[in-house]
């Protein structure tokens, strides 16, 4: 990814008629659709509400709303646009065009726009892949299930921010490839943004006595998100990132969330790990990025 992506957010270790849900009850297509669109809405508006809290200010757009955080321009996560209504209006070259102005009358020099609903943003691709932007989609997953198999929990510690501030520098320079900096601090610097708006708790895996994974769980009006898995290439095929989602998932349950979720890359293969630990897709959501110019 290009500096100023936060790197990586699902780098982890290498429906039929009737499903089982983690209470050990058959629930038919029907139900399941109808609580699948539930535990969808239910985790996009957490995920809304997460990015109204973060943002510094809120600047309203043809489409819907800019999400900004001006002392960190570089971070993508927390500069961008979000498409929130006049959906049917909306063009690949008219968001698009808000995009330059709007981020770039911020000072941004990365183009980002976020879509919830899943058929604007799979309509909008094809054009705004045309324009240069670079297509991503999301899948939504909620813990629905028991895991596959049991993990070794004991491996996994909560731990504090600063203690793995030198780890995500680490991981920004050998897996992201940044050599910014700037681009890596403005990255820690939005951890501890994120961290002064909602619960936000962090947990590390260990190996060797180092910190080999990571992960956080954000917990916010009842719904809990793991978010930013990542396994150190040297620590992979350990186990580690298992036992860390697996950690949070129960950190989150007790903590009195009724719905943990997270969101996987859908053209990558974590969502197959993911699905093992008892986590359904239940939406999609949409990104469309242009990185800074090199």
């Amino acid at each position: 990814p290009a500096p100023g992506h936060e790197f990586p957010e699902h780098v982890l270790e290498q429906p039929g008629a009737l499903r089982v849900e983690s209470d050990h009850r058959l629930v038919h297509d029907d139900q399941l659709g109808a609580m699948d669109q539930r535990s969808a809405d239910g985790a996009k508006g957490v995920l809304r509400d997460i990015d109204r809290r973060a943002a510094g200010r809120q600047v309203p757009f043809l489409f819907g709303t800019a999400y900004l955080r001006d002392e960190i321009p570089r971070v993508w996560s927390r500069n961008y646009l979000s498409l929130e209504r006049d959906l049917e209006s909306a063009t690949a070259g008219l968001v698009s065009a808000e995009a330059d102005r709007v981020l770039g009358e911020a000072g941004a020099a990365h183009r980002k726009i976020e879509v919830f609903d899943a058929e604007v943003g799979e309509g909008l691709a094809p054009g705004l892949a045309e324009l240069g932007w670079q297509v991503e989609c999301d899948v939504v997953m909620v813990a629905h299930r028991e895991p596959d198999r049991k993990a070794d929990l004991s491996v996994v510690d909560e731990v504090e921010p600063e203690e793995l501030e030198p780890v995500w520098s680490d991981a920004n320079r050998s897996e992201g490839h940044i050599d910014d900096e700037e681009v890596i601090r403005e990255l820690a610097e939005s951890k501890r943004v994120l961290a002064s708006a909602i619960d936000v708790r962090f947990f590390a895996a260990r190996a060797d006595r180092e910190i080999g994974a990571y992960c956080e769980l954000y917990s916010h009006a009842g719904t809990g998100q793991i978010e930013n898995v990542l396994t150190l290439e040297r620590f992979r095929k350990r186990g580690l990132a298992r036992a860390l989602v697996l950690r949070a998932l129960a950190e989150s349950r007790a903590a009195g969330n009724d719905l943990t979720f997270l969101l996987a890359n859908n053209g990558d293969w974590p969502k197959e790990l993911y699905s093992k630990l008892g986590f359904d897709d239940v939406g999609l959501v949409y990104d469309f990025l242009r990185p800074p110019p090199q």
